[in-house]
């Protein structure tokens, strides 16, 4: 059954709060309605997650960002495991602790409604500040790649990919050795990659 536009922009909406990027919804959802029909993007394959984020050999910087690109391939990977432990256990390397059981509701819901993650983001990032055990991370977000898909008919809703250019400034917070997304702020100003 496909969503009429009006159904699947809210479903994009619903999408991206859940992620933590409630100002993001309502952005998404301005230019939803008139998104026009394309070619799906190809679902991304799994990317191999950086293994020494703490690694000497890396910048501050480096790991900041690995962080961050991490995280959004945790959250596609949490969504599409269907199952709590596993999103939990995904999760618990990009997102302090006090944020996953309301990551873990919504996918609770996502998984009712038999929707798991396609594709991924792909970031843009122009910036990274670091103080201490904050870092401050300035993106151009593109979530016109990552979308929704039914887990039993496998079956892509393409009206629930985001748009491609989303500025945004994430805070990550250093804890136990680890960068962790704690906070996304939207910026209503365009961005350019």
């Amino acid at each position: 059954m496909s969503l009429p536009v009006v159904g699947r922009c809210r479903l994009l909406s619903a999408r991206l709060a859940i992620a933590g990027l409630a100002g993001a919804a309502a952005l998404a959802t301005a230019g939803c309605a008139a998104q026009p029909q394309a070619a799906l993007p190809r679902k991304s394959a799994a990317l191999a997650v950086p293994a020494a984020l703490a690694s000497p050999s890396l910048t501050a910087r480096q790991r900041v960002v690995a962080a961050y690109d991490g995280y959004w391939q945790a959250y596609a990977d949490a969504m599409s495991s269907l199952n709590a432990g596993k999103a939990r256990s995904i999760l618990a390397g990009y997102v302090p602790a006090a944020g996953i059981a309301a990551r873990i509701r919504a996918y609770q819901r996502d998984w009712a409604a038999h929707d798991i993650a396609y594709g991924g983001a792909v970031t843009h990032v122009l910036s990274v500040r670091i103080r201490g055990q904050r870092a401050t991370l300035h993106d151009c977000l593109d979530l016109s790649h990552l979308g929704v898909q039914s887990d039993r008919t496998g079956r892509v809703v393409p009206g629930s990919f985001g748009l491609p250019r989303l500025n945004f400034y994430i805070t990550l917070v250093l804890s136990g050795g680890r960068w962790l997304v704690s906070n996304m702020q939207p910026v209503v100003v365009p961005c350019e990659p």
